[in-house]
């Protein structure tokens, strides 16, 4: 859990407000560019129905749901209010369910990936070469924690959504290319919400007797732990050594 994590790691207060602002600002942009690029693209299909109930809008607060803001606060992911579509005004049902259901995932990715860049870029600066300063330190400290925090978080959400379970996006996605009315459809409307706690109570209990196979997102943080590693490193050699 991010906050009890927060509160038990070593460090200053001072670092530690850091870390909170950081995941909160991080945190806050990831939502809304993922929902944001659903609402950009349904419109592109023809679709204005989220732009005309105001979510086509950087404002988080159009966006934020309270249980979803919950999770990320509790074990690092979590979603926001689903953006309101009409598929029956896309000039073509088919590529307009799959472009905005892939568009929220592609933005996270994006952002990830762009953070990844800068991070290569500029891990020689902000974590190999601290400043005598304690002001600029924790400067450095805030761009180290917004990165490292954003890559943590888009990937994670990226991944999270492309779970073919409703009603993340990774549903849509699978869903749009069988039969309306098919029977996975109606198990995943009907079920999908009991799924995924049924994945997240598996994952917990699994990391408890020590089966981390079952934790699929203790995994995909693993995953991307490691990628963060790979990239640091390939700095130091790049820039450093």
């Amino acid at each position: 859990m991010f906050f009890y994590s927060l509160v038990v790691a070593e460090g200053t207060i001072s670092e530690k407000i850091i870390l909170a602002l950081a995941f909160i600002i991080v945190a806050a942009f990831s939502i809304v560019i993922h929902e944001v690029s659903h609402a950009w693209v349904a419109k592109l299909n023809g679709d204005l129905t989220a732009k005309e109930r105001g979510r086509l809008t950087l404002n988080p607060v159009a966006h934020f749901d309270p249980i979803g803001i919950l999770m990320m606060l509790l074990v690092g992911f979590g979603w926001a209010r689903p953006v309101p579509i009409n598929p029956y005004n896309f000039t073509d049902y088919k590529r307009g369910m799959f472009t905005v259901s892939v568009a929220g995932v592609a933005a996270n990715l994006i952002a990830a990936g762009a953070m990844l860049l800068i991070l290569y870029l500029a891990a020689p600066v902000i974590l190999f070469k601290l400043s005598a300063s304690v002001s600029v330190q924790l400067l450095q400290s805030f761009v180290a924690d917004l990165l490292i925090i954003g890559i943590r978080i888009n990937f994670m959400l990226a991944l999270f959504n492309l779970l073919p379970i409703y009603p993340l996006d990774g549903y849509n996605i699978v869903n749009t290319f069988l039969p309306r009315g098919n029977k996975y459809e109606a198990f995943m409307v009907r079920y999908g919400v009991f799924c995924l706690l049924a994945l997240i109570v598996i994952g917990n209990i699994g990391d408890m007797f020590g089966f981390r196979y079952l934790d699929i997102f203790g995994l995909f943080g693993d995953l991307i732990s490691d990628l963060i590693m790979k990239v640091l490193f390939a700095s130091v050699n790049a820039f450093v050594l």
